[in-house]
């Protein structure tokens, strides 16, 4: 290698340390200051959306149970056809009144207690509040037609969610819908 050949290569690389040295600001992290910012930029957004993840976990907390004492009632019915025996659904719930409780369970099971059927406990749905009419704190479901011996209505809420399973004895359909003043959950409809 000639002198020339060594002294463009220098050249070459000096000239790029330079490059690196004048344009290499552009490609530097971040300072403290604008991770301290962005911090509590973040803060800020997570902070104005708390207050809807709130409303979002009670609208769900209240839709789950919805379904789940559906489930419960249609298991019922269907335990009675295919046993041929009378299946009791209980509640400890208080009757429709001014005050409802947070702590209550509604079972099914056969006459005796056993074998039960399923169980919601208020354990699973905290700050849910219930009530419901007095002919469902315990009725059965006829073993030949699946119909429930007693017309009424569970009734549950959290929040501004107001929501209500209603079971009819002449035809045994058993639905859910929005009570009053409730405010839109998912698809169901106003009672």
């Amino acid at each position: 290698m000639t002198f020339i050949g060594i002294w463009g290569m220098a050249r070459e690389i000096i000239t790029h340390f330079h490059y690196i040295h004048h344009y290499g600001d552009n490609q530097r992290g971040f300072t403290l200051l604008e991770l301290v910012f962005t911090v509590v930029i973040m803060g800020i957004f997570v902070a104005m959306a708390a207050p809807s993840f709130n409303g979002l976990i009670e609208s769900n907390k209240v839709k789950r149970l919805a379904t789940e004492i559906e489930w419960l009632l249609v298991q019922a019915k269907s335990e009675a056809v295919m046993r041929g025996e009378k299946v009791y659904v209980e509640s400890t719930a208080p009757n429709m009144s001014p005050r409802a409780i947070t702590s209550w369970d509604i079972t099914s099971s056969l006459e005796g207690g056993t074998p039960v059927f399923s169980t919601i406990k208020s354990t699973s749905f905290s700050k849910i509040s219930i009530t419901n009419s007095s002919p469902l704190k315990e009725f059965y479901f006829d073993p030949i037609y699946g119909k429930p011996n007693a017309n009424g209505s569970y009734r549950y809420s959290i929040g501004n969610y107001k929501l209500k399973t209603v079971i009819y004895s002449i035809t045994g359909r058993i639905y859910t819908c929005l009570e009053a003043g409730s405010e839109k959950l998912g698809t169901y409809e106003e009672c």
